[in-house]
């Protein structure tokens, strides 16, 4: 967890300090919250040409820390450019929330393990740009958006620690640099109101659902959009014919973000408002429309310069997004992770589910929830227009324009990003409808703090409970797997298993797994039936097909098909079996044995018959015992009793829980980590000895935490005992009536 609370401060800290040395090069004479997102886009634009230089992601980590300590160096001397404490404290209440997943779930990792596992595809780009061995193996997409993978690649190698816990550094602080930006909004003093702003801006529900599911290029999108409007509303002031640069930047880490995509919303802002001046400067007459454009050309010129410059170093992978075209496109009937359109009132703010997927238990009572934000959204529309400040109230009108757009053009899931990246500059309407209103009236006085307060509650109690509800991806697997990664080398690994990120998990290794969800990766023997959710094991793939690799990685199954000869045990870790091919593998038989090791020879039949007949061996065993576990849920225990013979036996589970499980027995103690893979895979949890044949009670117990919500239900689905001991070699025809793991004629 320290390795993401270093990587979320040294990003608010590159963001804040960098880019306040950019604003200040350019002609700024004191500080500017639009310092964040300039400064995120330099980071990211910095650390994109990694590849291209030596040492790779190092050598950028070093030139962003010493960026970083001349920002520093710009405060100390320069008191006029440090950020307020005021505002830096504001963002508080955004920083206690994007921890909340981590409290809940008690342990840091990847955000959104099980709910959405694209990050799985994300680590692996990201370890790439770290080395230059990952990317011989797993190379980078040629024309995929790889900014925020280079950052974290970068903060990672800056700061030494693994790559998942720089990127939710990353994703962590995203959120909060949010919140600061929409400070450079705010014209009134108060404190109060820069906390209202910064935490209903920062983080509602749609950006901390999306965060909670580990998204971080909507997030960043957000921060671009939200600091295009926010540049285009400002006045230029004492930057002059520099004034576009700023905004170049940030459509530079838009791009970086997005590819072209990510100039849709700073294009339809900046053509916004060249278009209301001109109308406001066209009621002067003709000239006047006509010098305001003028006005603009140089700057903008140089402007679209340097955008043009930073963009270089990513030009060949723009084009090549660009050759592509619709093959980059997403289908319209594509839901990704959503199970249909996402209404265009979760943008406001609230939501009365904690899964955004999910419609709210009292359609009324979110229905009028959203009214209200809805109605401080129009009010603070209307009360900006008439303060001149019009450009931030056809951000809101544009925002919904494009979502709608997307959701008549583009798959739900598309539409649903668009929705998420409106979401903070629609609430930035409902803040300032509180905080710049003229207080006059006495009524007013009275109702503004009552309507900040009420805003404020219900946003972040909407956002608090998705970050309850968000999984955090446990990391005991990915350290025992980490171990045996040494021992691989350049040969090519199989993995018996259903697991998302192993291909990062083992990366810089040839790894190939058997099953990655929704399809079979090597071919799957007929006689095991396999479907999706059942476990493999030796048994599940050819003897050809274990000929083409030299390693095999299967989980600790004592219920599950010997190792044929010719696999010789390599490593051994809680809950894996490191196996090496020592020898070529030698066809042998199963019978139809469906998600079983093993299935009975019957004899009486045709087919049993025909095998006896033809002779030869045959490995058999004890049937395992099986007996069902119910769900349990955060903090309760459950009992199960099993009747064994007396003898050894191995106990495991196929489980998934959010937290950690703890299994107890006469004579047994055992602690499950916390699991979100796949369905599948049997877990080990220990062996009992019995001395006399009896029932034997195991109790199971979910460890909770003081903010595990209750759908953190831990699902252990079936206890299965199996005798210790191995197979036994016997003739065919003694097999008979007995289980057959496997067999030769």
């Amino acid at each position: 967890m320290l390795s993401i609370l270093l990587s979320a401060a040294i990003t608010c800290l590159g963001s804040l300090s960098i880019g306040q040395g950019a604003m200040a090069l350019l002609g700024a004479r004191r500080w500017t919250w639009l310092s964040a997102p300039v400064g995120v886009a330099l980071m990211i634009l910095v650390a994109v040409p990694a590849i291209h230089v030596p040492g790779r992601a190092l050598t950028v980590a070093i030139a962003m820390f010493v960026l970083i300590a001349a920002g520093i160096v710009l405060w100390v001397v320069r008191p006029a450019h440090r950020p307020p404490a005021a505002g830096l404290l504001a963002g508080a209440p955004v920083v206690l929330l994007v921890l909340v997943p981590f409290a809940a779930s008690g342990r840091g990792g990847t955000l959104g393990v099980s709910f959405d596992n694209d990050m799985a595809s994300h680590l692996l780009l990201a370890e790439a740009y770290r080395s230059s061995a990952v990317a011989l193996v797993s190379p980078l997409l040629p024309d995929y958006p790889l900014g925020p993978h280079a950052l974290a690649a970068a903060l990672g190698e800056g700061l030494g620690v693994r790559t998942d816990l720089a990127f939710a550094g990353l994703t962590a602080a995203t959120p909060v640099l949010i919140g600061w930006t929409a400070l450079a909004s705010v014209r009134a003093r108060r404190w109060p109101a820069q906390v209202l702003v910064a935490t209903v801006v920062g983080i509602p529900f749609l950006i901390a659902a999306y965060y909670g599911q580990g998204s971080f290029k909507e997030l960043l999108e957000a921060l671009f959009a939200l600091a295009a409007a926010l540049l285009l509303a400002a006045p230029t002031g004492g930057l002059r014919w520099r004034r576009w640069i700023p905004f170049a930047v940030v459509c530079a880490g838009a791009v970086s973000v997005y590819s072209l995509g990510g100039l849709v919303w700073p294009g339809v802002l900046l053509g916004i408002w060249l278009l209301g001046r001109v109308l406001i400067a066209s009621w002067r007459g003709g000239r006047a429309a006509w010098a305001e454009l003028k006005a603009e050309m140089l700057p903008g010129a140089i402007g679209l310069g340097v955008l043009i410059v930073l963009l270089v170093p990513q030009i060949p992978r723009i084009e090549k997004f660009v050759s592509r075209g619709a093959s980059n496109s997403i289908a319209k009937t594509n839901l990704g992770n959503l199970v249909g359109p996402l209404p265009g009132w979760e943008a406001f703010g609230v939501w009365g589910s904690p899964d955004y997927r999910v419609a709210p238990a009292s359609a009324f009572t979110a229905g009028m929830w959203t009214a209200f934000v809805l109605a401080l959204v129009v009010l603070g529309g209307l009360v900006l227009m008439r303060r001149g400040r019009w450009m931030l109230s056809a951000t809101a009108v544009a925002v919904i324009v494009v979502w709608a757009y997307a959701a008549d053009t583009q798959s739900p899931y598309v539409a649903a990003k668009a929705l998420v990246i409106a979401s903070p500059l629609l609430m930035l309407l409902a803040v300032l409808a509180v905080t710049e209103m003229e207080l006059g009236a006495w009524w007013w006085r009275l109702a503004a703090p009552l309507l900040a307060v009420v805003l404020l509650v219900r946003v972040v109690d909407s956002s608090w409970e998705s970050l309850r509800g968000s999984r955090v991806g446990p990391t005991a697997h990915l350290r025992e797997l980490r171990s045996l990664r040494p021992l691989l080398g350049s040969g090519r690994t199989l993995y018996l298993g259903d697991d998302d990120f192993i291909q990062w998990e083992l990366a810089g290794a040839r790894v190939t797994p058997a099953f990655l969800a929704p399809l079979a990766e090597v071919p799957l023997r007929p006689e095991k039936g396999f479907a999706y959710g059942q476990p493999l094991d030796f048994d599940s793939v050819t003897a050809a097909t274990l000929n083409e690799f030299q390693w095999v990685i299967t989980t600790r199954d004592a219920a599950g098909s010997q190792a044929p000869a010719g696999m010789q045990l390599a490593r051994v870790t809680s809950s894996y079996e490191l196996w090496r091919r020592v020898a070529p593998i030698t066809p042998r038989r199963i019978l139809d044995e469906g998600p079983n090791a093993a299935a009975v020879l019957d004899c009486a039949t045709r087919s049993g018959r025909a095998l006896v007949r033809a002779g030869g061996i045959a490995a058999i065993r004890q049937p395992s015992r099986e007996v069902p576990v119910p769900p349990i849920a955060p903090g309760a225990s459950t009992t199960v009793a099993l009747s064994l013979p007396a003898g050894s036996w191995e106990l495991e589970t196929p489980y998934y829980s959010p937290l950690v499980l703890t299994v107890t027995s006469a004579g047994l103690h055992a602690v499950l980590p916390a699991n979100l893979e796949r369905p599948g895979p049997r877990w080990p949890i220990g062996r009992i000895v019995l001395h006399r044949p009896g029932s034997v009670a195991v109790t199971f117990h979910v460890v909770e935490h003081r903010l595990s919500p209750a759908s953190d239900t831990a699902i252990p689905t079936t206890l299965i005992a199996t005798a210790t001991g191995g197979e036994r070699l016997v003739p065919l025809r003694h097999a008979c009536g007995k289980l057959v793991d496997w067999f030769e004629t």
